[in-house]
């Protein structure tokens, strides 16, 4: 026998809540990296002397300055935007709810009305948080 609350065949409870998005948090992240690359590459190719190859002596690019220290700045965005995207996700965490989602044939009874794609998105995204034996 189970435990916890029976839903009838054609109900579904769905543990929901609004998570962030990796991708999105690490594309902003990017892009500040990049603009932190391109603002201190400009300010060391301001001075008067050009940076200098270390090993050569030969003066850097601009180009050159802008690969090195966008690799340095890209990284530290990245991990920097993966612990905001931490923080976040632990904070969404706590507004999580369960909703039971129930098939009618009356629209106007629903709460909500989904065609069959949508329906099927939501399915194919998210897990039951309970089944029945039916199922």
């Amino acid at each position: 026998m189970t435990s916890g609350p029976a839903h009838p065949a054609d109900q579904h409870a769905y543990t929901v809540r609004r998570a962030p998005r990796l991708s999105a948090v690490l594309a902003v992240a990017a892009v500040l990296g990049i603009l932190a690359a391109l603002v201190a590459t400009t300010a060391i190719h301001a001075s008067p002397t050009p940076p200098a190859d270390p090993y050569s002596g030969i003066p850097l690019s601009f180009a050159d300055t802008f690969g090195f220290v966008s690799l340095i700045s890209l990284l530290g965005a990245g991990v920097l935007g993966l612990l905001v995207w931490l923080l976040l996700d632990r904070r969404s965490r706590a507004t999580t709810r369960t909703v039971v989602l129930e098939r009618t044939d009356d629209p106007a009874a629903a709460d909500v009305r989904l065609d069959r794609s949508a329906a099927d998105a939501l399915r194919s995204r998210t897990a039951p948080t309970e089944r029945t034996p039916e199922q």
